[in-house]
């Protein structure tokens, strides 16, 4: 009889785990994990930073109504502001990068599948590789750079006169709880971020072992998604009609944009499977056009692999996107006050003092010429209601009839001369917000915190530069202490004024000219544009290198079909930078829906102010950020027998 053979013995297959799963990835493909690491890490060192300047002038106890308590609340809104802005970097930069690292490992998850695994375990293993690196890296980074980062902010905002000086950061036990509730948060945003790329890789099936491994998956449509998108979309148009409408102060009208910014950047985000592949269809056209060859490789690219565009777009986006916003609210604001001082100013000349330097606000005669003081003084409103907490105003004293000669504010009802013992006139905006109507009578608390009662005579249209209450010359003077001139207007010639240290006196096109936001608002904005733009560039530096890591072959293929190298290297520019050019569209859309409604509210035209240098410059900087980490990654200019031996790498 015959034996039949002994079975083979069932192939073992070993248990994966999450942790073998990200091992394996980080020794065999060490570039794919690098975007998603940097990314986490800049953002627990940022985050972490702005968290412990934020509970040091929180924590500080100050006297009310002091400058320590002033520069205090500024530090506060300074990092309250940076630390949601960095919030909503972390979370539409690293939904990007995880979104491209999870399409690269399509075919690590097929293999997966076609051994047994389920789509669940697939997706709670994905999910798991990545709240780990983020973690990890977040540990990093919040360790390594978060204390460094608020002490160097610290000494920075102490020299800009924006920090109490005997202000010190939180005690170690409070900086190692924020590190670690920085950490926490960081995990959660990775996998709230990669939330549709896990739900990707759940559907992989076996039969993708047969695709092109270096293939980038499409962006997804989804109903939810769209409904999302056009939700925010809404939310955001709601915002225009209460920016161009409402009766809110012009400065607090220009931090408008900055908030409409936060809302339109993740709307254009969540619908960017609509929007980036019309707005690559004239890119394209223009490439071709421009290098017929070449231009169609590169065209076929972008348009190919749109998950793989939007990932460069969106730090793009972010960068010029929030430096145009936040500084054109700035330009904008600075060129319509520039407008007002110049149609206001009646003057030949002012005279101005530096911080510390008093003038005095009763000037002796000057031969040939007219010194006008404006006494410098505070009031007090109640509030609208009765629960409201009255407002400390900042206010002139001067009479009317001395005022309108040096200075035409525009009144829009009532008459400004008519401002003299008993009566005050006030900005347009600020009684229309207050609801007070001509002849009305106004308790008003004056700098000593005696309480008059007051008639509102006039209101006048001309209140960005200038202050938002007139009181009586008289009354200023016997209500404020030690009481000086906030500014002297001069009629005559500017040499009569025998100026001294501290003080300029400057012409009517001068003063016009130099009469700009305030250093410290101006500072806080650069700092978070600078913070913010620095932190999306680096991570479209990670992503442009890791769109290169997995298209040695197709690069090898292009070379091997007759392609030079320079030819090689503008197919890979002109990708990277056609993808940077959809972002920097799409951060134009966002300037202006932004920036045209506070233009027209101001009544500058149709037409915002920019702040042409730094835009430049972050756009450069957006440039160099895609164009030269592709370059390095891909080496377009290597031979092809050396293309194709680093095909498998």
């Amino acid at each position: 009889m015959s034996v039949a053979p002994p079975s083979p013995p069932p192939l073992s297959i070993p248990r994966l785990t999450p942790t073998r799963l990200l091992l394996s990835e980080v020794r065999v493909y060490p570039g794919r994990v690098i975007g998603v690491a940097a990314a986490c890490c800049a953002t627990a060192a940022g985050v972490g930073a702005c968290l412990l300047l934020l509970l040091g002038a929180s924590l500080a106890d100050h006297q009310a109504d002091s400058p320590e308590a002033a520069a205090a609340q500024g530090a506060q809104q300074i990092m309250g502001l940076l630390m949601s802005m960095l919030l909503m970097c972390a979370v539409l930069v690293t939904g990007s990068t995880v979104s491209l690292w999870t399409g690269q490992r399509l075919r690590q998850f097929a293999v997966l599948r076609a051994l047994g695994t389920t789509a669940a375990r697939l997706r709670l293993m994905v999910a798991a590789d990545v709240a780990r690196l983020a973690l990890v890296s977040a540990a990093v980074g919040a360790a390594a750079g978060a204390l460094p980062l608020a002490v160097l902010g610290r000494h920075l905002l102490i020299e800009q006169q924006m920090w109490p000086a005997g202000t010190s950061l939180p005690p170690p036990v409070q900086i190692w709880g924020v590190c670690a509730a920085v950490c926490l948060a960081t995990g959660g945003i990775g996998v709230l971020a990669a939330l549709l790329s896990v739900r990707a890789a759940g559907r992989v099936n076996a039969i993708d072992l047969l695709k092109d491994h270096e293939s980038a998956p499409g962006l997804q449509r989804s109903r939810a998604r769209l409904i999302t998108g056009l939700s925010l979309a809404l939310l955001c148009g709601s915002l225009l009609p209460y920016m161009v409408l409402s009766s809110l102060p012009a400065k607090v009208r220009a931090g408008i944009p900055t908030a409409l910014a936060l809302l339109v950047i993740p709307t254009l985000a969540v619908l960017a499977p609509w929007i980036i592949p019309p707005l690559t269809r004239p890119l394209c056209a223009v490439l071709r056009v421009l290098d017929r060859r070449v231009g169609a490789v590169a065209t076929a690219g972008l348009r190919a692999t749109p998950a793989r565009t939007a990932a460069l777009a969106v730090p793009v986006l972010l960068a010029v996107g929030i430096t145009a916003c936040m500084l054109g609210a700035g330009a904008t604001l600075g060129r319509a006050t520039q407008q007002e001082v110049a149609s206001a100013l009646r003057a030949d000349a002012v005279i101005s003092a530096e911080p510390g330097v008093r003038l005095p606000a009763s000037p002796g005669p000057l031969p040939g010429a007219t010194a006008t003081p404006v006494v410098a003084t505070q009031v007090t409103v109640p509030g609208r209601k009765r629960s409201s907490a009255p407002k400390p105003v900042r206010a002139w004293g001067v009479d009317g009839r001395v005022l309108t000669r040096v200075l035409d504010l525009s009144a829009r009802e009532g008459d400004l001369t008519k401002v003299a013992e008993g009566t005050f006139a006030a900005g347009a905006t600020f009684a229309d917000e207050a609801k007070w109507k001509i002849g009305q009578s106004v308790d008003l608390t004056l700098a000593d915190g005696t309480t008059q009662r007051s008639t509102l005579v006039a209101t006048y249209t001309r209140d960005l530069a200038f202050p938002r209450m007139i009181l009586p010359r008289a009354t200023a003077l016997a209500h404020t202490a030690s009481a000086a001139a906030d500014r002297i207007f001069l009629t005559g010639p500017g040499n009569a004024w025998p100026a001294a240290k501290g003080q300029t006196v400057a012409s009517r096109e001068e003063y016009a000219q130099t009469f700009t936001r305030s250093p410290g608002d101006d500072l806080a904005a650069r700092l978070i544009v600078a913070v913010v733009a620095a932190y999306a560039l680096l991570a479209a530096a990670n992503t442009s290198a890791l769109a290169q890591r997995d298209r040695a072959a197709q690069r090898a293929h292009l070379r091997a079909l007759g392609l030079s190298r320079f030819q090689m290297l503008r197919c890979v520019l002109y990708e990277a930078l056609g993808a940077g050019a959809v972002g920097a569209v799409l951060s134009g859309l966002v300037a202006v829906v932004c920036l045209v409604p506070l233009s027209v509210t101001l009544s500058l035209g149709p037409l915002p102010t920019v702040d042409a240098p730094w835009t430049g410059g972050v756009l450069a900087a957006a440039a160099v950020a895609l164009g030269v980490p592709a370059v390095l990654t891909a080496h377009p200019l290597l031979a092809v027998q050396r293309q194709f031996a680093r095909r498998g790498q």
